[in-house]
């Protein structure tokens, strides 16, 4: 027989006598390929009692092998497209990424941002400019220090509370700021006006008890590293150990983390992914949270394998998209420029980064601006790339329409694509 969670079965055991919840339980816990934690979390009983007498576990079932093996070689394929891309194609992508996990990681908890908002926010920080900006800065750094920082190591609770400190920093209300030492230390409830779905520890001194368990588990490394991510998303969530920003701060721990198992594409599609699985995401986590469920996250892991596969897929298929794309302009365009030399040719190579930078931008605000533009050409070759002769051709293509000026401070430039291919575009 198919396995089913226990719940499933508790309900199919009212017609079938043969069925017996308690020994399939046991058989579970207890199996070769089994993993037993020592994480108890909040769990519901149809009559809305909680309770957390039991452990967490899960089985590693064939279809978790194949999720597994699944997820590794579709990161192995964006790592290869990744290092094969352009300089400015891959700044430009990464920064795209960056922008969406953000945007979507605020709109799961019904935080609102734009995405030009963002992308400013993005771009000046990673090309070490100031910004004026209040909003949003802590939140664009920390997920700039996925891409660059090693992997973080949680020992305690104060490395808990700074991430989250940093992470938040500016975006969570007076009101609902820790009131704790670390955490919050009083009761709250999630759901919606007229339904409860989950009430997590209602103290500090609960949830220190919850996350030093949860600590533990995050460093031992005798746990297969996607099914322990899991893991501790399930159980940070289930703890909820702020009164506010615990679902991106969960993301984000989940994002950093496969960051550095897998690849920081791979990191920066999982957001993206849950939204666009809100209602699956919301309902894995209740089904886990059921009593009857006796907190096995079986099927929990291998329901969030799936998300994080499809946010995988929908990466690979839009970089090939772009991959396509690209090559094809680069035919186009020496074809249009009668150029065959185009490594030493000025106007193909700035034309070219300005197609990089349309196509793998999500919002122009993330665009390639002017003068960076004119200085890394400059320090690529100072003899080829004069300053004075590259601001003529953008002057020129300006005058053309086929750039078209989308910023004054800083001078930005952004190609028309239609307006230089024609028919082909």
């Amino acid at each position: 027989m198919e396995m089913k969670p226990l719940s499933t079965l508790k309900y199919m055991s009212s017609t079938d006598d043969s069925i017996d919840v308690i020994e399939e339980y046991k058989k579970r816990l207890s199996g070769y390929s089994s993993f037993q934690t020592n994480l108890f979390p909040i769990l519901t009983d149809k009559s809305k009692k909680q309770y957390d007498d039991y452990p967490i576990f899960f089985v590693e079932t064939r279809s978790m092998v194949r999720l597994n093996a699944e997820i590794r070689k579709n990161s192995s394929l964006i790592e290869n497209i990744g290092s094969s891309l352009p300089g400015i194609a891959k700044e430009s992508y990464t920064n795209s990424l960056l922008t969406n996990e953000i945007q979507f990681s605020n709109e799961i908890e019904g935080v609102k941002t734009e995405r030009r908002e963002i992308g400013t926010v993005v771009d000046e920080l990673q090309n070490n400019n100031k910004t004026d900006k209040k909003r949003l800065v802590s939140t664009v750094k920390k997920y700039i220090d996925i891409l660059g920082e090693p992997e973080i190591k949680i020992e305690n609770f104060q490395k808990i509370r700074d991430i989250y400190d940093k992470l938040t920093d500016g975006e969570i209300e007076e009101g609902k700021l820790p009131d704790g030492e670390y955490f919050r230390d009083k009761p709250v409830r999630i759901g919606t006006d007229i339904e409860t779905v989950h009430r997590p520890p209602v103290n500090e001194k609960t949830i220190k008890d919850k996350l030093m368990s949860l600590i533990d588990f995050m460093n031992n490394e005798d746990i297969p590293p996607v099914e322990k991510s899991l893991v501790t998303h399930f159980m940070f969530e289930n703890t909820h150990p702020f009164m506010d920003g615990n679902g991106r701060m969960g993301r984000y721990l989940l994002s950093q983390y496969l960051s550095k198992k897998l690849d920081p594409y791979t990191a920066l599609s999982i957001s993206s992914s849950i939204h666009s699985n809100q209602a699956k995401y919301y309902k894995i986590f209740k089904d886990a949270e059921l009593y009857e469920n006796k907190a096995e996250l079986t099927f929990f892991i291998q329901k969030m394998m799936e998300i994080i596969l499809e946010g995988q897929n929908s990466v690979l298929e839009k970089l090939n998209e772009l991959l396509d794309l690209l090559n094809k302009y680069f035919v186009e365009l020496k074809e249009i420029l009668n150029v065959n030399d185009t490594n030493n040719d000025l106007e193909f190579n700035l034309l070219f980064v300005f197609i990089e930078s349309k196509l793998f931008n999500v919002d122009s605000s993330l665009g390639v601006k002017d003068t960076p533009l004119i200085n890394m050409l400059y320090k690529r070759d100072t003899r080829l790339y004069k300053k004075v002769k590259i601001r003529e051709i953008i002057k020129k293509y300006e005058d053309s329409g086929v750039l078209v000026k989308v910023g004054q401070k800083p001078l930005q430039h952004e190609i028309d694509l239609e307006k230089l291919f024609g028919d082909i575009y």
